[in-house]
């Protein structure tokens, strides 16, 4: 069963789900809670489509429930409909449709090679997955947010970033036990010269820029096991995917010096780019409208997805996924034969020539989130994606609107796999690449600030739910 067709089994009672939840919130001990959590766990039960039974074996079961969804969706729809209603009509039509999913229970654990404990952690427990975009420094605010979730005991099974989410995301993946601390560690260590050089030699694996990220050398000391090996995405404490950009041949419309020596006249000495030359990197803008002509030489590789890539060093995955065409060039360019050995191999089944930044594919891969989910990467499908984007069309933004506005059908296309979309309002500049350690705290106060208004819905979706005892 692919993403899409889970997808359309799930989505409409996903969506009744989140209204009952927000009624009941709007309206607490309206119902009761035992009457509230019977509803969510009726939802639950009707979108299951595949379990993991304890054995290992993934079971299908959304065929044998589409008679019995059917008449969730057509009992409930009519009854959450009405915009200001509470739950009491909802309620009312309890009794029939908890003794419909107590007989549908019964006939799939007969049915099917199904132990009871599997099918109740499905329907009851949920995972929180949350999805970050790219956008520069305007990511930064990423911080606050997981921040915020570590705090109020939301624990993330599943990080899925790009570009500069993917290199926050990655402090977060690091422990389960969120580390403030090494983040901000870092903070003290970035700065222009230690994060970006210019492009000196030949470049192998990357679109070359006028500037190179070194992350090994900055953020290296962040990632590696006592011995000093690199950590690789298999390392993580909570598991992560990085989307990263292939170019197929014939995606360049231009030799390779082209975009070395795109931004050379706006870089200056120290590596930071003037605000008198800003309008330059406008020209950006053309350049990923170039790149975006023809999807079809365009790859798509997640990072993490596979066991080749899931050996992959960290530091390299988040740096290509963060390779702004003509900005940010990222390589490996230290002896390191295990790694360029493991790029070689993806070169050669992805058919590129060249990797670079990962929002060309998916700027806020909330896709790339659920399909990790529904292939059974986390043992369970019952997932609550939230995709946060940092780069979100903004009309002020005269510079970057026209680039946001570039991608933001691809990210329509991506997020409708969200159950929540949170674009950050107030951001730093994309430009602001290394911020110091009060820019840090801003940032992280704006959009601890913004998420806030959203945590009861985001607790109440993903808390566990009482198992609906047998009558």
């Amino acid at each position: 069963m692919d993403a899409e067709r889970h997808l359309e089994i799930r989505a409409p009672l996903d969506q009744l789900e989140a209204e009952v939840v927000r009624r009941d919130l709007a309206h607490p001990e309206e119902i009761g809670r035992p009457r509230v959590e019977a509803l969510r766990y009726v939802l639950s039960f009707a979108r299951s489509t595949v379990v993991r039974n304890r054995d290992g074996q993934d079971v299908e079961v959304a065929e044998t429930l589409v008679p019995f969804a059917r008449r969730v969706r057509s009992t409930l729809e009519p009854l959450l409909a009405a915009s200001q209603a509470g739950l009491w009509d909802a309620a009312r039509a309890l009794p029939e449709l908890v003794a419909a999913t107590r007989a549908a229970r019964a006939d799939l654990l007969d049915s099917m090679p199904l132990d009871r404990d599997s099918l109740e952690e499905e329907v009851t427990r949920r995972l929180f997955v949350v999805a970050c975009g790219g956008g520069g420094g305007s990511g930064f605010g990423y911080a606050g947010a997981w921040m915020l979730f570590y705090r109020h005991d939301l624990q993330p099974a599943l990080i899925a970033g790009t570009s500069m989410g993917a290199i926050i995301g990655l402090f977060r993946a690091r422990r389960r036990r969120f580390d403030m601390a090494a983040m901000v560690d870092a903070g003290r260590r970035i700065s222009w010269p230690r994060m970006f050089r210019l492009l000196e030699g030949g470049s192998r694996y990357g679109l070359p820029a006028s500037v190179r990220l070194a992350l090994h050398p900055t953020l290296g000391a962040c990632f590696q096991d006592p011995s000093g090996r690199p950590y690789t995405l298999a390392d993580l404490e909570i598991p992560m995917r990085i989307v990263v950009t292939g170019l197929r041949l014939g995606a360049l419309q231009h030799d390779l010096s082209y975009y070395e020596h795109f931004l050379d006249e706006v870089v200056r000495e120290g590596f930071a780019i003037t605000t008198g030359r800003l309008r330059r990197v406008a020209n950006v803008v053309q350049l990923v409208r170039e790149l975006l002509r023809d999807p079809s030489l365009l790859r798509e590789v997640v990072f993490g997805a596979d066991p080749v890539t899931r050996e992959a060093d960290v530091l390299d995955a988040v740096g290509f996924s963060a390779a702004v065409p003509g900005i940010i060039h990222y390589d490996v360019v230290r002896d390191d034969p295990r790694m360029c050995d493991l790029l070689d191999r993806v070169f050669a089944e992805f058919d590129i020539v060249r990797l670079t930044e990962g929002g060309l594919v998916d700027n806020v891969p909330a896709r790339v989130a659920w399909e990790a989910v529904m292939r059974g990467d986390l043992g369970r499908r019952n997932a609550f994606v939230l995709a946060m984007d940092c780069f979100a069309p903004r009309a002020m933004s005269l510079l970057f609107y026209p680039l946001q506005q570039a991608i933001r059908p691809m990210v329509l296309k991506s997020t409708r796999f969200a159950h929540l979309y949170f674009p950050l309002e107030r951001v730093l500049s994309p430009v602001h690449l290394t911020p110091d350690l009060a820019a840090l705290q801003r940032c992280m106060g704006w959009t601890t600030r913004e998420l806030k208004p959203h945590l009861p819905f985001l607790k109440a979706m993903c808390a566990t739910l009482p198992v609906l005892q047998d009558g």
